[in-house]
């Protein structure tokens, strides 16, 4: 009987049930690995030795929220870690690795080991891209539910299988493109005949249109020069400020905590290492900072 149970189980998952329209589930994943690249892609790393992926120790920080820098038999090394231990700061003293290649092993940070974290608590941005992730799914799945629904454009009330089939000839009649089409007058009314109104439901384009405002805020919320406004006919200035101030202070801050980790294990292992934010209507990157002159060379 389990056996059996299990089976249906599974048949049911598999099988396309046209009653559902599902396109949630696969465009989460999607926007989250998006947003995650649009996120990693605003830094530029500088200075990393040959062996180093950038793509590695970007994604690790976003994701995990740090990573470690230490020496090991391969060399100096970036690596994905975990963080035990505290100060009386509530700072972490000890991480703790385990890499396929060079094994397991512990470090102590700032004694033989630098930790690069994205922001104080230590948190990566996956509730960031869950969030927002979340949010555009849901659109995409109000537009496919909506758009099924804009193809239903005509039901016709019948009251036997005999009428039904009379009202289907008459519709193909009609499809084929035939000039006249010929039936007995109590057959077609206005009470048998009932139209869906397509136009006057669709909202898909509106639908569009908050998804572009739903990453206008994300774009924002991870420092990224957009236009996270409201469209009106007249946007003072110091609306239009407003919104930079909100963005380059997003950027700022989790730049500065990035460079304070890479400038310790600068010092501890004589590396070279820099960060920049990218600026995307240049050619050049340039970090972010508040100040009256606006963006300041990178270090």
């Amino acid at each position: 009987m389990s056996e059996i149970a299990n089976s249906n189980t599974w048949r049911n998952f598999i099988t396309t049930n046209p009653k559902i329209v599902d396109s949630k589930s696969s465009s989460f994943f999607y926007y989250e690995s998006m947003l995650l690249r649009k996120a990693i892609s605003i830094y530029e790393l500088s200075g990393l030795p040959d062996n180093w992926d950038k793509d590695y120790i970007l994604t690790k920080i976003m994701r995990n929220g740090f990573i470690c820098i230490t020496d090991t038999e391969a060399g100096v090394l970036p690596l994905e870690c975990g963080i035990s231990g505290v100060n009386v700061f509530n700072h972490p003293t000890t991480v703790n690795v385990a890499n396929p290649v060079i094994g397991s092993f512990e470090r102590t940070i700032d004694k033989d080991c630098a930790l690069v974290k994205l922001q104080y608590n230590y948190r990566g941005i996956n509730d960031i891209l869950a969030h927002y992730a979340t949010q555009l799914s849901d659109c995409d799945s109000s537009i496919a539910v909506n758009l099924m629904n804009s193809k239903v454009t005509f039901i016709g009330l019948v009251g036997s299988k005999q009428q039904a089939l009379s009202m289907k000839a008459i519709y193909d009649e009609i499809t084929e493109g035939k000039p006249a089409v010929f039936v007995r007058g109590d057959q077609i009314n206005g009470d048998n005949i009932l139209y869906n109104h397509v136009k006057e439901n669709f909202v898909a384009g509106d639908i569009q249109m908050l998804k572009r405002k739903i990453m206008s805020e994300f774009l924002t919320e991870i420092g990224v020069n957009n236009a996270n406004t409201d469209k009106r006919e007249r946007l003072t200035d110091d609306e239009v400020q407003a919104n930079d101030a909100e963005i380059q202070l997003n950027s700022s801050y989790w730049l500065d905590e990035l460079r304070e980790g890479f400038n310790r294990a600068n010092k501890m292992y004589n590396l070279n290492i820099g960060i920049k934010v990218k600026d995307v209507y240049n050619t050049e990157s340039e970090d972010i900072k508040i100040s009256n002159t606006g963006r300041t060379k990178a270090l």
